[in-house]
């Protein structure tokens, strides 16, 4: 019997699927990842956890599965917009920049009234993206740069680890905003505005491209076998939609993970910014993506913080008490600023509406609300400006998981959504592993291959006139 490994690296989470040439599931685990607060407005994680969750989650795997003897291809994925620069001998110089860190602010906004990046990057700096993260170390770190002789993005560089390859794909370098959409290759100009060499970024390569194989000292040190090819992958929204069928140029998909994200797909290459455009996982087709983010991080937080420690499904049970719009208390999610569609770092969370009258399950239901709230926000915003409104939803990422948040968010978007049996990226990484080895003809036969639909979430009419007016009253009460 033939397996196929996924790794995903999220913000939370290091994950790992192992599947058979059926695409069927036969092994996952996951290892919690800890995201470091320096300073306000601050993420970063250290590679080096990654390395240790990446270590124990083989480790289950392996002893699951009685070992990894009849492994055929490993491919990872990871969330973009992370850089890690390094010594020559790919050692980090420091910790890694998240995708969710504001710090970047003021030099985002200093790139984007320059008017040089988003001609060629066909999307408009904010602090997300990797550029304006590059440029807040020229000023504030200015040492770091000058040592840079290999830079990776995040995924690359935990690949790394297995194959000491130095390879990227093109998503990653749209993620980094140092990318020519046009040409499809780096772009010189942008290079020039980050501060690093052409010589230490990675050569992109198709993410079903071989990018290595398990070398002898990555087997001993992560139980795996030797000589395993390891293709390359790409960033996870972009990989995510192996979880739908039929994969088309016009699947539409709704990511429920530590950040929220809307990704419409299409086949033209037209800029929309500041709504994100990438390059899809199907050749010759693209989409455009908003994100939250704060989405399940905010959940976490309320139930963890504020309501003693409840897990989410704990949180939803007892949210479920509560009426739609929780009796007028509203929670809004913004604990690290917000990206779309307001493009604020200075956002800050809060509960409104709250009185005597109020209970733990209107705090725990407004703030799946809120999250919901956040999410029509850039649902109104995207299908304006792209001028389409797609007919369902695919729901991806942990937060798929919850009956009781789906059906609220079919209601709060008037939008049927469709939840697959398996909707986690390390799954759909593992399809891509399956397809690069030649298991599959195409992406399209291996995500149909892999494809069981669990659930299907029909939007309530009198939910959503609620909803609607809640709406409303969220936007009045944000405070600015």
């Amino acid at each position: 019997m033939t397996f196929f490994l996924g790794i995903d690296l999220a913000a939370g989470s290091l994950k790992a699927v192992l599947i058979d040439a059926q695409a069927r599931m036969m092994a996952a685990a996951s290892a919690p990842l800890k995201t470091h607060h320096p300073a306000s407005g601050h993420a970063e994680q250290n590679p080096s956890d990654w390395c240790a969750a990446l270590k124990q989650v083989l480790g289950e795997i392996g002893n699951a599965n009685h070992g990894f003897d009849a492994l055929a291809g490993i491919a990872v994925s990871g969330g973009a917009h992370i850089g890690v620069l390094c010594d020559a001998q790919a050692a980090p110089l420091r910790p890694a920049i998240m995708w969710s860190d504001q710090r970047a602010h003021k030099e985002a906004r200093q790139l984007a009234e320059a008017g040089r990046v988003e001609p060629l990057a066909y999307n408009r700096p904010n602090p997300t993206w990797t550029l304006a993260q590059l440029v807040w170390l020229q000023h504030y770190e200015p040492e770091i740069l000058p040592q840079c002789q290999k830079f990776y993005f995040a995924k690359d560089w935990l690949r790394a680890q297995l194959t000491n390859d130095h390879n990227s794909d093109f998503g990653e370098a749209v993620g980094g905003m140092l990318a020519d959409f046009k040409t499809g290759d780096w772009g010189e100009a942008l290079l020039a505005e980050s501060g690093l060499t052409r010589m230490a970024l990675p050569t992109l390569i198709s993410p079903s491209a071989q990018a290595g194989e398990v070398t002898p000292q990555a087997a001993e040190t992560f139980g795996l076998p030797a000589n395993v090819p390891v293709y390359q992958g790409s960033i996870d929204t972009s990989v995510e939609f192996l979880c739908c069928a039929p994969l088309a140029a016009q699947t539409a998909s709704l990511k429920l993970a530590s950040a929220g994200v809307l990704s419409f797909s299409g086949s033209e290459k037209i800029p929309q910014a500041p709504v994100s455009l990438y390059p899809h996982i199907l050749p010759d087709a693209v989409y455009h993506a908003a994100g939250m983010n704060a989405c399940t991080q905010a959940i976490d937080w309320v139930g963890r913080t504020l309501l003693g420690g409840l897990s989410a499904p704990q949180l939803a049970e007892l949210a479920a008490t509560a009426p739609p719009n929780a009796n007028g208390v509203l929670f809004h999610p913004y604990l690290a600023g917000e990206r779309a569609p307001l493009w604020n770092p200075s956002l800050t969370a809060q509960f409104s509406g709250l009185s005597r009258a109020s209970g733990r399950g209107d705090m725990a239901r407004a703030s799946f609300e809120g999250v919901g709230h956040a999410l029509t926000e850039i649902w109104h915003d995207m299908t304006t400006r792209l001028n389409h409104t797609p007919d369902r939803l695919h729901i991806m990422g942990g937060g798929a998981v919850s009956d009781f948040w789906c059906q609220m968010l079919a209601d709060m978007l008037s939008v049927r959504l469709t939840r697959a049996e398996q909707t986690d990226c390390s799954f759909a990484s593992a399809l891509l592993a399956a397809h690069a080895h030649g298991r599959f003809v195409d992406l399209e036969e291996a995500a149909a291959a892999a494809y069981r639909q669990q659930g299907e979430f029909i939007p309530d009419k009198q939910n959503h006139a609620g909803y609607g007016e809640a709406h409303e009253k969220f936007i009045r009460t944000r405070s600015v």
